[in-house]
């Protein structure tokens, strides 16, 4: 299948998604003008498939800049330089994945790569704050993405995101608030 041919694919089940319309094989089929024997040789999951496709695509972007540091030199604000980025420019596919009915998940392979790439760090954390009877490193990992996802969420999920320099910010602001702080401060 050529590159046009899948984009075409992806982009159909978007434009449907983003309409809220029906998402199977069979729409995409009807309105993209390929046949389902095509989508589904190529996408043999069906809408989860085509949707981790475009996933993988953003999020391998994502890691080609994010994983060529060590996991210790990362900070938010380097975080913020190279994730916020490459989403703002895949704004409309990550608003339709982060906001529709699409199934959207952390996919494992791509949990996997974090957590090789992550594995000392956050296990030296579990450690460093006393949290062995609580979490595994592998799990605070998963605990940090959750969060990530949930900011994320929050601005790609808005029918007109705030711009990337206005977003920055709150997302700083958010990735480093507990929510204690922020929702409970003067309560107690």
């Amino acid at each position: 299948m050529s590159k046009d041919t899948k984009n075409i694919i992806i982009r159909t089940l978007f434009n449907i998604a983003a309409e809220n319309g029906s998402l199977t094989v069979e729409e995409i089929s009807k309105r993209s003008y390929i046949t389902r024997t095509t989508i589904k040789s190529n996408f043999p999951d069906g809408i989860p498939g085509i949707v981790e496709f475009a996933y993988l695509k953003i999020v391998r972007e994502v890691n080609e800049r994010l994983l060529s540091y060590p996991c210790e030199e990362v900070s938010l604000d380097v975080l913020a330089d190279i994730l916020l980025p490459v989403l703002w420019a895949h704004k409309e596919e990550a608003h339709v994945i982060y906001s529709s009915q699409l199934p959207f998940r952390l996919i494992d392979s791509i949990r996997d790569e974090t957590w090789h790439w992550a594995k000392n760090r956050f296990n030296a954390l579990i450690k460093e704050h006393g949290l062995a009877n609580y979490f595994t490193g592998k799990e605070l990992l998963k605990y940090f993405n959750a969060q990530l996802v949930a900011v994320l969420t929050l601005w790609l999920e808005a029918d007109i995101p705030v711009d990337l320099d206005l977003f920055r910010d709150k997302f700083l602001f958010l990735m480093k608030m507990s929510v204690r702080e922020l929702i409970y401060s003067g309560i107690e």
